[in-house]
């Protein structure tokens, strides 16, 4: 018991001075950075004022607006062409000029992006990829031009690849 008493008061002193010195050095160091932050604040307000005073050469003027450019232009461009299209993990099956899902949506060839209707001068036989720009035209086996209706009830009727 009388080592462990001996023991508990050692600890007790060596953490009241470990403590003390660590609130000196704080306060130390608090009191020299004040210092060094008015000297600093000084040098950098002079420093700053030089720079303002001296008349910009053109290229600094442009440079910053061609940046700005450049950067809008690419964050347009990766949100209109994103990495991955959505539901990359189903299968899919070609048919008819463009690839099918599960649930019989039409996919791209080129990047498996969801496919919309083309205009009206194309007929309802035309789609395009929003994402690659891309035109399919859903055609059976002999080259006829088919409606998205007449796709779906064929491949309704075609063996799908799992089944034998």
């Amino acid at each position: 018991m009388h080592l462990k008493a001996t023991l508990i008061k050692w600890l007790k002193l060596f953490g009241g001075d470990t403590r003390r010195a660590i609130i000196g050095y704080i306060v130390l160091v608090l009191i020299a950075a004040g210092g060094g932050v008015v000297v600093l604040t000084k040098t950098t307000l002079t420093w700053l004022t030089q720079i303002a005073n001296i008349p910009t050469p053109l290229w600094a003027t442009i440079l910053p607006v061609l940046l700005c450019g450049l950067y809008a232009y690419l964050k347009t461009r990766q949100c209109r062409n994103p990495q991955k299209p959505p539901n990359t993990q189903e299968e899919l099956r070609e048919e008819f000029g463009v690839n099918w899902n599960n649930q019989y949506k039409k996919r791209c060839l080129r990047c498996k992006w969801p496919l919309k209707y083309a205009s009206e001068k194309y007929g309802p036989s035309v789609f395009f990829c929003s994402n690659c720009d891309c035109k399919h035209a859903l055609r059976d086996v002999n080259g006829n031009l088919m409606t998205e209706a007449n796709a779906i009830e064929q491949l309704k009727r075609l063996p799908t690849s799992g089944s034998t």
